[in-house]
């Protein structure tokens, strides 16, 4: 179960996250609809089924294909922003298609991840520390991806440890608990799912929290999660009643 684990840092005021451990396909999964058309700004040709001449990128149409192209080659890194009509990528004016080069070079935007030129929804960028920076119009909409990618670590996780048990059927996650997750992941959030203790018939996954924000590649890049994180609680599944808890440690009692 090495590994095992989601990291999730949100900036609510930017309608960013930076997160590890979710994929693409968690990605796909917890969009109520995917984009019709997404600009790769890592200018990948051969993934493309279009190209606009005004802003030299390519581009891909249509969810199927968008789809077959998340879920292509996982450890690929792919970045893309989404876009209404192809009128209005001929419509950028130069600064702006500097501004989409700048985001793929830098993998943040120069200003707002939102324009109102191409009406974009999300912006996805791969990082080269093995991250994904990604950017939500409706910030709510990360709250089935990340709902997602924790059932999917937990039936992962649950079928290492009972491999001749039936799969794990996972019931959702309280709408209260994934608000709680998020808010608290403002300093910088690990759900240790490599961790995870069985207990009277239900599985514990600790909760940890950075002691240093800026530090998140170096501790994901190095593996040493517990020594720069501080406990800050647990994450419960009740295996007999299907329930979630949350609980969190009283961080002034010290740990």
């Amino acid at each position: 179960m090495k590994g095992n684990l989601i990291f999730i840092n949100t900036n609510p005021i930017s309608n960013m996250i930076l997160s590890s451990g979710l994929t693409a396909a968690d990605f796909i999964n917890g969009l109520d609809e995917l984009p019709q058309n997404i600009i790769l700004l890592n200018n990948d040709e051969k993934a493309a089924n279009g190209y606009n001449s005004h802003s030299k990128f390519h581009l891909i149409t249509g969810t199927g294909d968008i789809r077959t192209y998340l879920l292509r080659n996982p450890d690929q890194k792919k970045k893309f922003i989404d876009f209404d009509t192809e009128d209005s990528v001929n419509n950028l004016s130069p600064f702006e298609i500097a501004e989409l080069l700048y985001l793929a070079h830098m993998g943040t935007p120069m200003g707002r991840p939102f324009s109102s030129k191409l009406n974009n929804h999300y912006i996805y960028l791969s990082q080269d520390n093995g991250t994904i920076r990604s950017y939500y119009r409706r910030f709510s909409d990360f709250n089935h991806v990340l709902e997602i990618a924790m059932k999917r670590n937990l039936r992962e996780t649950h079928n290492t440890l009972r491999v001749f048990l039936r799969p794990l059927a996972i019931k959702d996650i309280d709408r209260s608990i994934l608000l709680d997750l998020i808010t608290k992941a403002n300093d910088g959030l690990f759900i240790s799912f490599d961790s995870l203790r069985e207990r009277s018939r239900a599985y514990h996954i600790p909760l940890r929290i950075l002691k240093n924000p800026d530090q998140a590649s170096i501790i994901l890049r190095t593996d040493t999660v517990n020594e720069n994180t501080l406990y800050a609680g647990d994450l419960t599944y009740n295996l007999q009643t299907s329930k979630w808890h949350l609980e969190w440690q009283d961080q002034a009692a010290g740990v």
